[in-house]
Formats: C-alpha cells, structure tokens, sequence
C-alpha cells in the first residue's frame, strides 16, 4: 500500500493509502497536469519580464500591446511592423489595436465590409504570429 497526500487550498491535509496500480495512475495523472500547464504557460510573457527588458507601460489599464505600439521611443517596434506588414496593414493592425475599435467601426470607416476586415486582420494576425 502507498500513500497520496492531499493538500487542500484551505490549507488542510489528508493522506489516502491505495494499492500501487492506483498510486502509479495519479502519479501519472500529477505529471500530465505539470506537462499541461507547462504546454499552457510556456507561450506567455511576464509583464515583469517585460519591463526587465526596458519596455514599459503607460498605465495598468492600457492593453500591452497597445501601450507598446503607443511608445514614442519604439523605433524597433515600429521597423518590425514595417518589415512584416505593408502601409494599410499597419493602419488596419492601430485602429484595431491601439483606437480599439471594433472591426464594424473599422468597415464604416473604411467603407469595406465587416467580412473583408475581419479577414485582413486575420491576415496581419498570422504574420504578426511568426514575429513573436
């Protein structure tokens, strides 16, 4: 007989004895969840990472992206952009993103169907995909 011990989020404890068949199933079960939420988190960036790195945010509220785009000083960012996407990707890519607007807005404005901008914005998302 082995044993598994509980630990509870109100900070309890609680220890089970099973047979060996059931222990080695939630062992394996306790190492699919780790690989899981590796697979999960792995893609993410820290906004701490992030402001290690010397990028910094206007303010909590802004989306990150957005704030990124926002920087006066981002030249970097901004050849990135350059060398990825053509002159109305990059204006479609702000108005989305750093205007906020929806993409019906954008179609109205830009006197394209919603389709068609949803389409173009998927677009600039693959390529942009590649980038990071």
């Amino acid at each position: 007989m082995k044993t598994i011990t509980y630990k509870f989020a109100d900070g309890t404890v609680s220890t089970v004895e099973v047979t060996g068949e059931l222990y080695s199933i939630h062992k394996e079960l306790e190492q699919q969840e780790k690989r899981n939420h590796w697979r999960e988190t792995r893609r993410h960036i820290s906004l701490d990472f992030l402001s290690e790195s010397g990028i910094e945010f206007e303010s909590p509220d802004d989306e990150p992206l957005a704030a990124l785009i926002k920087q006066e000083n981002n030249q970097e960012f901004d050849r990135l952009l350059a060398s990825m996407l053509n002159i109305k990707q990059i204006e479609l890519f702000k108005l989305k993103i750093v205007d906020r607007l929806t993409e019906s807005e954008i179609a109205r404005l830009t006197g394209v169907s919603q389709q068609a901008i949803s389409q173009r914005l998927q677009t600039i998302f693959k390529k942009l995909k590649k980038l990071f």
